[in-house]
């Protein structure tokens, strides 16, 4: 994904014992989109990750971050 963003879509989505082609379906995509952004390989529009915040009820911070970022934060705990 560009920039370092990653995401824990997969995590959040099988937690809630969705398939790929279910959650594709609530938010209106193709499975194809599902698998993409759960292989780190596309970085979805804002409308669409926060259709996913919603249906996998995962604030959406929690669900996509940069990697960078993350990494600096954990050195100033």
């Amino acid at each position: 994904m560009k920039q370092g963003v990653k995401n824990a879509v997969k995590k959040f989505r099988k937690e809630k014992k969705l398939t790929q082609g279910q959650l594709a379906e609530e938010i209106a995509v193709t499975r194809q989109t599902i698998i993409a952004i759960e292989k780190q390989r596309y970085e979805p529009a804002i409308g669409t990750a926060l259709k996913l915040s919603d249906v996998l009820e995962c604030p959406l911070e929690k669900l996509f971050w940069i990697e960078e970022r993350k990494k600096k934060d954990e050195h100033h705990l």
